[in-house]
């Protein structure tokens, strides 16, 4: 492995260079032994943590105590293996490991409360990080310092809000609009009432997993703020709320920086150099919008819109060599070597970025390696890379043990570990050819776990980082800091460069757009576990010096994720998938060869569950093309997601009474009652009542196979019910119940005709209806239906005439607690 060395004497011979040599051995096996005991203690199953009363300050002690704990197995490890009990050492080392994790994860679990409805909680606290805000909401993490119930009498909420201390962290939005508004600032307390909901998430196949976000960030509870003036109750103490307000204030001066370059152009809001601007100076993505990060994601270049570890390094190269130039030329440079001065310059230069950045995990992994590593400058050591690699890996688990959550505390070691193991025995790396190659590698290298995470191949990674990479981290980094530090002294002079970047950001920007209309869709789903770490095993084979044998083995490891594909029906068979997407719908029905959606799931605001859901569900169960969609009214959340699908599968005809508010334009037809058609032995039957309101006029679809029939009935209420009884087949095993469980529908007549042995209800968790309405929920089961509902449940998949959930499926994390005993209570 390749030596990162400093100037000093030579490595000790013989004897002496055995016994160190040995001593880095047992270290990297120690470390080794923790790492993997830390991030496996991650499958320790949620009831476990809660029955061992790991939680500190719970009956096993205070967490000074807990701490003391990990940190004397760690001393016991040394102690042990220097009197040469290996195997001991290892076990305490890992012990250890295991508990530093272990301890804060079920700490956070007990202190998480679980509730059934919202609370009202009078909260006192300062804002942590930076505010996202927009002009329809503004949301940010709020730190309590003091909670009590709003209304004293209420004994849930006041359990609610007492478990909220000490410290706990809230996920708040406020919806009060602009002018009505006090500004809210980072680093700054307040006292204010806020409305909580328990922690919830959507489950559905493929998707991001907004839970374990939350509990990543330690969030106790979600909510939304009832007052609309919070009252200011000063600056936060703590070194971390002062780099809050410092990240605060540097974000203003650059939107009065970008303002101002606004009103020299003319030309409108400055969208790309806004984006660019905040998110290489402050990691602030809060300015990109859906369009450019899509186009980021689906060219392989979403990094470099973090401050990533390349930029750290850079900024700490250019603080070292500007230090190394000047420092000859001072009086105080007498006996202080320029290199270790630079050293130390580039050190700090480092932390500096890092903090600006709000320390995420490729700036606090660089930084941490830099430091191990200019360390060695200063102490005379040698370093070996894959050493720094391990140390920084460990450092950052110990520092932060819910890291392992973050996706980019895996993309970024995976990267630094990828070029250092591809570099190994090369010569000549900084040549263009070896440059070009190391980036085609790199490329090469992170598919799997891209492919895994994303559900997606960057297929035009290749030639957007090779033109991103140095257009963003040689230009328009430096220009960013460059404003940045010019707008602390003048943000009209700011305005300059800010507009320069925006320039360069346009172009950047065409051409990721053009790449991904050049390039073939990158959206497609992940072999299973083994495919995919046999597709790993293969591609790392294959970035190996050539002098590494077995290179056609290497290919054959990569068939089976390319080649085994997921498995579909019979014919004749069909399954359906009921999407969790809120209050609205979408199901996905499945054939032999071909796929349907039923209704696009809602949009609300900003938030567009065709986007965020329902096409990420398609990418998982590898749907890459869908034959109709039928929609079975325009209400948003039963078409609100239409938009975004249609632009993913323009050719597909739509089949509904839809207009162009909701992007059903081209290969659009009416709902007509009566209308069928056979798919791989499948029977579709469309029904739909003639009069009455839009929600009666909803076009129903009875989906029918060998394993029994399926109807989807929209928003149907009493009215069209009764028309549908003389004039549809309406029995089935399985039905969706009309307008989400809504009083309004679900008569008694229509249930029994039903004969319905398993009911679906697509429900918003606590949704302010109360869908579905107890009494309906009464009125399926005295049939003796079963009742599913999304709110409980998750994603609700239907199989060969039975049903399961998508949550019961899922290994129980521990941020998957409380959504867990929301499931678990009698259907």
């Amino acid at each position: 492995m390749r030596d990162v060395t400093s100037p000093g004497k030579a490595p000790a011979s013989g004897r002496a260079w055995a016994t160190s040599s040995r001593r880095r051995l047992a270290a990297r096996w120690l470390l080794l032994a923790w790492a993997g005991a830390a991030l496996l203690a991650w499958f320790v199953p949620w009831p476990v943590l809660v029955g061992a009363g790991l939680a500190a300050g719970g009956s096993d002690g205070s967490a000074a105590v807990q701490n003391g704990l990990v940190l004397g197995l760690a001393l016991l490890a040394l102690l042990v293996w220097r009197q040469g009990r290996a195997g001991w050492g290892l076990l305490a080392i890992s012990l250890a490991g295991a508990l530093h994790t272990l301890v804060p994860v079920s700490t956070l679990v007990e202190q998480t409360p679980v509730f059934g409805d919202r609370v009202d909680c009078r909260l006192e606290g300062a804002v942590v990080g930076l505010v996202d805000d927009r002009a329809d909401r503004r949301r940010f993490t709020f730190s309590v310092h003091a909670a009590r119930a709003a209304h004293p009498d209420d004994r849930v909420a006041t359990r609610v809000c007492q478990q909220l201390l000490p410290s706990g962290r809230l996920k708040l939005s406020d919806y009060t609009r602009p002018p009505e508004r006090i500004e809210l600032v980072a680093g700054v307390g307040y006292d204010l009432i806020a409305r909580l909901k328990p922690l919830r998430s959507h489950a559905n196949p493929g998707g991001f997993d907004y839970r374990r976000y939350l509990f990543r960030h330690q969030i106790l509870a979600t909510g939304y703020l009832r007052d609309r003036q919070p009252i200011v109750l000063g600056r936060a103490s703590g070194w971390r709320a002062q780099i809050d307000r410092w990240r605060d204030g540097a974000r203003s001066l650059l939107q009065e920086s970008l303002a101002v370059a606004e009103r020299r152009t003319a030309d409108g809001p400055l969208s790309a150099g806004a984006a660019l601007l905040h998110g290489l100076a402050l990691g602030d993505r809060g300015e990109l919008s859906d369009r450019q990060w899509e186009w980021l994601l689906a060219t392989g270049t979403n990094h470099l819109l973090a401050i990533s570890g390349l930029h750290v390094g850079m900024v700490a190269a250019l603080a070292a060599w500007l230090v190394r130039v000047g420092w000859g030329r001072l009086p105080i440079s007498r006996g202080w070597p320029a290199q270790r001065v630079a050293a130390l310059a580039a050190v700090l230069a480092a932390w500096s970025y890092a903090l600006i950045a709000g320390l995420s995990i490729p700036t606090l992994r660089a930084a941490l390696m830099l430091t191990v590593l200019l360390l060695g400058v200063l102490m005379q050591r040698r370093w070996r890379l894959l050493d720094l690699w391990l140390i920084a890996f460990v450092l950052v688990m110990a520092i932060d043990p819910f890291a392992p959550l973050d996706m980019g505390f895996w993309l970024s070691f995976a990267a630094v570990l990828l070029i250092i193991v591809m570099i190994r025995g090369r010569a000549g790396l900084w040549r263009p050819w070896e440059l070009l190659r190391l980036q085609w590698l790199l490329t090469l290298g992170l598919l799997p776990l891209t492919w895994g995470l994303f559900d997606r191949v960057a297929f035009a990674s290749l030639p957007a980082n090779l033109v991103a990479v140095p257009l963003v981290s040689m230009l328009i980094t430096p220009l960013a800091l460059l404003t940045l530090f010019v707008a602390t002294l003048s943000p009209a002079v700011a305005a300059w460069p800010a507009w320069v970047i925006d320039g360069l950001g346009q172009g950047l920007f065409a051409v990721l757009a053009w790449l991904v209309a050049v390039f073939p869709d990158s959206n497609h789903a992940p072999p299973g576990p083994l495919a995919l770490a046999l597709f790993a095993l293969g591609v790392l084979w294959l970035g190996l010096p050539r002098r590494f044998p077995g290179r056609g083995l290497a290919l054959l490891l990569l068939l089976p994720a390319l080649l085994v594909g997921s498995s579909r029906p019979s014919p004749g068979q069909f399954e359906a998938v009921v999407l969790d997407v809120g209050q609205g719908a979408a199901v996905l029905l499945r054939t032999a060869r071909h796929d349907l959606l039923y209704d696009a799931g809602p949009r609300f605001g900003r938030f567009d569950t065709g986007e965020a859901i329902v096409l990420p569900a398609l990418r998982a169960l590898d749907v890459s093309q869908l034959d109709r969609i039928v929609i079975s009214h325009a209400a948003m959340d039963h078409a609100g997601g239409l938009a975004s699908i249609r632009a993913a599968f323009p050719q597909t005809e739509v089949i509904g009474p839809l207009d162009s508010r909701f992007g059903a334009v081209g290969q659009t037809r009416p709902c007509r009652h009566g209308d069928e058609w056979m798919i791989d032995g499948v029977r579709f039957s469309l029904f739909r009542a003639p009069r009455g309101s839009a929600n009666d006029r909803s076009c129903v679809l009875r989906v029918a196979g060998q394993s029994g029939a399926l109807l989807l009935t929209g928003d149907i209420e009493a009215a069209a019910e009764q028309w549908l009884l003389r004039h549809a087949r309406l029995d089935a095993e399985t039905v969706l119940v009309p307008h989400h469980g809504s009083t309004s529908s679900s008569t008694a007549a229509f249930v029994a005709a039903t004969g319905a042995r398993q009911v679906l209800v697509s429900a918003g968790f606590l949704n302010r209806w109360g869908h579905p309405r107890a009494e309906v929920v009464a009125r399926w089961r005295a049939v003796g239906a079963r009742v599913w509902r999304t709110d409980r449940y998750g994603a609700l998949l239907l199989e060969h005439g039975q049903v399961r959930a998508e949550r019961s499926g899922q290994w129980p994390f521990p941020w998957r607690r409380s959504a867990w005993l929301h499931s678990a209570l009698t259907p």
